[in-house]
């Protein structure tokens, strides 16, 4: 009896273990961001054993990975549907498009859901990451897929490799303005409302200049 009660408890709590390092990870690099982050804190704020991080996941940047996925499908959830009301419609601005991309960071401040919060704020910071790119490419390629092919619709004569440098020139104004909110610094709602839109208009604005430049100098 004790083997059978014994057997099924090992992988609870081994599960237990991983999820409280990838909670841990996700708590700290929201906090802190990227730069300073040691495996021991990582256990301490798990209470967990230092070296159980590596037996769970074999090194500080897998965890890392494995925390980014963990709750990737969600946010791409909440963009594509956001993006599919656009295209419901049957034509959007760039505007439009930039604010699927926004939407789930939109309303982020410190009385948002703690676990989501947390997780929006560590893929907000993920351009201060050394491998920010080639992680953001990987996990939400996909979408950043689905938003170019929109975006060229608004402004044709962009390459996609024009387009990639302007998402990402999005992406990183997008970082920047969720520092201040994930930092518990956030203003209102209603200021936050006001700020969106600001920073929304002024990367439309120049993904437009770009376009235009673009089609004076190849048309």
């Amino acid at each position: 009896m004790a083997t059978t009660s014994a057997s099924p408890a090992g992988p609870r709590r081994g599960d237990d273990t991983r999820e409280r390092l990838l909670d841990s990870v996700e708590t700290l690099i929201a906090d802190h961001g990227y730069q300073t982050l040691t495996h021991r804190q990582i256990a301490q704020r798990a209470e967990v054993h230092v070296a159980l991080l590596n037996y769970h996941f074999g090194s500080k940047e897998q965890l890392v990975v494995d925390a980014l996925e963990r709750r990737a499908e969600r946010l791409m959830r909440l963009q594509r549907e956001s993006l599919e009301v656009v295209r419901a419609n049957g034509s959007w601005t760039v505007e439009d498009v930039l604010w699927a991309t926004w939407q789930p960071f939109a309303v982020l401040d410190s009385g948002s859901d703690p676990t989501w919060r947390n997780y929006l704020c560590m893929v907000a910071r993920l351009a201060s990451y050394e491998r920010g790119e080639e992680l953001y490419g990987r996990i939400f390629g996909l979408y950043e897929a689905q938003c170019r092919e929109a975006l060229q619709r608004a402004l044709p004569a962009l390459s996609q490799d024009e387009l990639a440098r302007g998402l990402r020139y999005c992406r990183l104004i997008f970082e920047r303005e969720l520092r201040e909110r994930c930092g518990g610094l956030a203003p209102d709602a209603a200021q936050q409302q006001r700020r969106s839109e600001q920073l929304i208009s002024f990367l439309a604005g120049g993904l437009r200049s770009l376009h235009t430049e673009v089609a004076r100098t190849t048309g």
